[in-house]
């Protein structure tokens, strides 16, 4: 505008500029993913933050996708994602005479879907907020700080670890080394039936319970599964 006042370009000629400047994204642009791995991903690390996360297995997805708030990175063959309804221009404003609390750039109530190749492995830490998987068949390591978190079908080695907090996992072990960790919190496992492993477990202040379970072993005893309770309750059952 200040060039077609000063009479360096012509009426027409700003206007095909502004034109151009407000032209919308390309449909290539436009219909590309939110996230997506770069070649060379081995294993996804998930860490969620005051919010909810569901991670989907999908063979239809090479390495990860994710939708929601959340940044991402990759390092080596580990992608990082990172989930957190908080953004760098939250604040805290209280007003008066109800004593309302207003806190802009916060949203607890969006959510973080990330669709992963079912074959890869998953990290996750939960340091406060609601986490779900489904249908992640690599190896699962799960960290519960405080939250919760709910595990299906899963079908490698897994990890289970809660600080304070729940756990609720679903699946079939036939191999490899597992572990269930709790210290003030409560783990529930339900077996496949179908599942082959050896049962190790220790408590001190808590209580570990076994249902379905033989002589410390569920079918061949292919795998090992290590169960240490401190001040929590763990609950296995062979269904």
């Amino acid at each position: 505008m200040s060039q077609v006042a000063a009479g360096s370009i012509t009426p027409e000629e700003g206007a095909a500029r502004l034109a151009s400047l407000e032209a919308p994204a390309t449909a290539q642009q436009q219909s590309a993913p939110p996230v997506a791995a770069a070649v060379g991903v081995r294993q996804v690390e998930v860490t969620t933050r005051f919010g909810n996360t569901e991670i989907i297995g999908d063979p239809s997805v090479a390495f990860a996708v994710a939708d929601g708030p959340h940044s991402a990175r990759q390092d080596g063959d580990t992608m990082y994602i990172e989930q957190s309804p908080i953004t760098d221009g939250t604040s805290f404003e209280f007003n008066r005479p109800y004593a309302r609390i207003n806190i802009p750039g916060f949203n607890f109530n969006r959510k973080l879907t990330v669709r992963m190749n079912p074959a890869l492995a998953l990290r996750t830490k939960v340091q406060a907020g609601n986490l779900t998987i489904e249908g992640v068949k690599g190896p699962v390591t799960t960290e519960v700080q405080a939250g919760n978190c709910v595990v299906s079908g899963f079908a490698g080695p897994v990890k289970l670890s809660v600080a304070a907090g729940n756990i609720d996992a679903t699946g079939r072990l036939d191999g490899g080394e597992s572990s269930i960790r709790c210290q003030m919190g409560e783990v529930k496992v339900r077996l496949d039936r179908t599942s082959s492993v050896r049962i190790n477990a220790h408590t001190r202040m808590g209580e570990v319970e076994t249902n379905g379970v033989k002589d410390n072993t569920v079918g061949s005893g292919a795998g090992v599964l290590n169960i240490d309770c401190l001040m929590g309750n763990v609950r296995l059952d062979v269904v």
